[in-house]
């Protein structure tokens, strides 16, 4: 059973004044006993001073040719008996060995009351006090030893009563429960009492927050005090006035975003963890057919969005890829969105790229064709600038700079027109390659050499290593390009100071070059695109280059190795650099001579 506030506090403050109540019983107990044990204990101290003073004076006083302690022996029970009169003490006499020789009081039933304290006496040769509880009494032992002219002629042991002191704690207790009770009474009283007025106004706010939560919002609580209760009191109806403006600010704002959303031309779908639509705007329905879907399992012909879906919701950060629905190229992108102290939910986003792949065909036959017009005039621009580097002029250092910039960017566009000639062509059937016996090693150690001039730039070193290889069949002129073309972008994409891994061997009857870098890497979405025509990376991925690229690059290196009956292939990680492999057939026919355009490969 559940108890309420009220009854909580009630109880927490008898607990507490219980607590405390103890704690001050306790030390009072504690201090009343130790003040009586010590003092029992100084008395005894003296008593036994005292009677050890008395007891050789007598032994002395008399006249016998025996010793102290034979002395001690015989005169033990007049000792006794005088020294109790004295003391109104109990008193037991033992000699040497711990033998009782003495009684003050006359009975034998307790023999052996101090004969834990008389050994601990007689090990230590010291006085001995201890507090015994005998019929619920408290009783004081002491044992001392007898020195006489530095003789112990024997032992003293004095058994005495506490009577004071426990007469003391047993009406102290009594009066301590009275007054305990009477407090505790008193408490409760009072507790109850102040208790209803501090819980009043907090039953009307629970009163009016249940209000509130059945939507009125136009309730406040009147309290006449300015004590805490007052300020919060104040607070909370503040807050539900500021509770009815930020309703009608969301109001506005949902039906501001409801505008927007229909403005997008993407469509648009928000969902919660468990599948449920958010929002959504109009191009859903025209993209998809279905009509106020209220979760993702709704798209019951649309699998791809509920797939996307259940990635996000396994973790994944972000999904991008194309498809082909109703006749549209269609991009969805999917992201989770997280906001702190919120629940994740998943955004999804349709975008009709049908349009756009449109216009990038267009593109491909529009460059295919104004490529040719470009080349001549470039050519004629780099031949100049490289004239006017050898003259002398009046301030070499400008002039140079200016015309190296000019050279440079000259042959960056000479570059483009190359690689766009070099797409149109290999889109040929009847364009064919110049293919002779090639030694694979010696022309990738001309490319790694070649290359590592470029690479030193950034401080990056490529390492090659081969084991011997049989001669193959290409087109030296190409497959340099290919080679170049990949190093270039391993270089281009490492960070300064890193390795780029050559090797290449023999597998399964073919010649397989790997060219491992370790920059950023590349996704796989991306790696599905980027052997695609005028694609390109995000470009921050690259590291100190301002060569721009034209997309045509690996594009060109994939036609180029497949005419040589080949293929590429590319293994990455985001985060862990790249591995461009060239997988090549070894023929088992070469060809010498004849018609073949035979390269000298040295």
């Amino acid at each position: 059973m559940q108890l309420s506030y009220r009854v909580r506090m009630i109880l927490y403050n008898i607990l507490l004044f219980a607590f405390a109540f103890l704690i001050v019983v306790f030390c009072v107990f504690q201090g009343t006993s130790y003040y009586y044990i010590n003092q029992t204990k100084d008395a005894l101290q003296k008593t036994a001073q005292d009677s050890t003073l008395f007891i050789s004076q007598e032994l002395k006083n008399i006249q016998s040719p025996d010793s102290l302690k034979n002395r001690f022996i015989a005169n033990s029970l007049y000792l006794s008996k005088s020294i109790s009169e004295n003391e109104n003490h109990r008193v037991l006499l033992f000699d040497t060995d711990g033998n009782r020789i003495a009684d003050s009081v006359e009975e034998t039933t307790i023999n052996n009351s101090l004969k834990a304290e008389l050994d601990l006496s007689l090990a230590e040769n010291a006085p001995v006090f201890t507090l015994k509880s005998i019929n619920d009494a408290s009783m004081a032992y002491f044992t001392a030893p007898v020195t006489i002219d530095n003789t112990v002629v024997g032992y003293l042991g004095f058994i005495y009563s506490m009577h004071e002191m426990d007469t003391f704690l047993r009406v102290a207790g009594i009066l301590f429960g009275i007054g305990g009770l009477l407090g505790l009474i008193v408490l409760v009283f009072v507790t109850m009492s102040f208790s209803k007025h501090f819980f009043q106004p907090i039953k009307d706010l629970t009163k009016i927050s249940n209000e509130i939560n059945n939507g009125n919002y136009n309730l406040t609580i009147y309290y006449k005090h300015t004590d805490e209760i007052g300020d919060l009191t104040h607070a909370f109806n503040g807050m539900v006035t500021n509770i009815n403006n930020v309703i009608l600010q969301l109001e506005s704002e949902r039906k501001r975003l409801a505008g927007v959303l229909a403005s997008i031309d993407d469509g648009l779908l928000a969902i919660d963890k468990n599948g449920n639509i958010i929002t959504s705007n109009s191009y859903i329905k025209t993209y998809f057919n279905v009509s106020n879907p209220k979760t993702i399992y709704d798209f019951q012909y649309q699998s791809f969005l509920r797939d996307i879906f259940d990635s996000l919701k396994n973790g994944k950060d972000h999904i991008s890829e194309e498809i082909d629905c109703n006749n549209r190229n269609l991009l969805l992108i999917g992201s989770p969105i997280r906001e702190k102290g919120f629940e994740e939910n998943y955004m999804i986003i349709i975008r009709n790229m049908t349009a756009a792949r449109h216009i990038q065909e267009e593109q491909r036959k529009f460059i295919s064709s104004v490529s040719h017009e470009l080349r001549t005039p470039l050519t004629t621009i780099i031949g100049y600038t490289d004239m006017l580097t050898r003259r002398q002029v009046a301030d070499p250092e400008i002039l140079n700079r200016s015309l190296n910039t000019i050279n440079r960017e000259g042959h960056r566009l000479l570059r483009l027109v190359d690689n766009l000639l070099n797409v149109n062509k290999f889109d040929k059937a009847e364009f064919d390659f110049k293919k002779t016996n090639l030694n694979i090693v010696l022309l990738l150690s001309e490319v790694v050499e070649q290359m590592q001039i470029k690479a030193s730039q950034t401080d990056v070193e490529i390492n090659y290593v081969s084991e011997e290889l049989p001669e193959i069949l290409g087109d030296y002129d190409r497959l340099q390009q290919v080679f170049i073309n990949i190093i270039h972008n391993a270089i281009k994409y490492s960070n300064r100071g890193d390795i780029i891994d050559v090797i290449s061997a023999i597998e399964d009857n073919h010649i397989v070059v790997s060219i491992r870098d370790y920059g950023p890497g590349i996704s796989e979405i991306e790696q599905k695109r980027i052997f695609n025509a005028f694609y390109r990376v995000e470009e921050d991925r690259s590291r100190g280059y301002d060569e721009g690229g034209s997309g045509l690059g690996l594009y060109i290196v994939k036609q180029i190795v497949e005419k040589h009956d080949g293929k590429i292939d590319i293994v990455s990680q985001v985060g862990e650099g790249t591995n461009i492999i060239v997988t090549l057939p070894i023929l088992s026919v070469l060809i010498y001579g004849g018609d073949t355009d035979e390269k000298n490969t040295k």
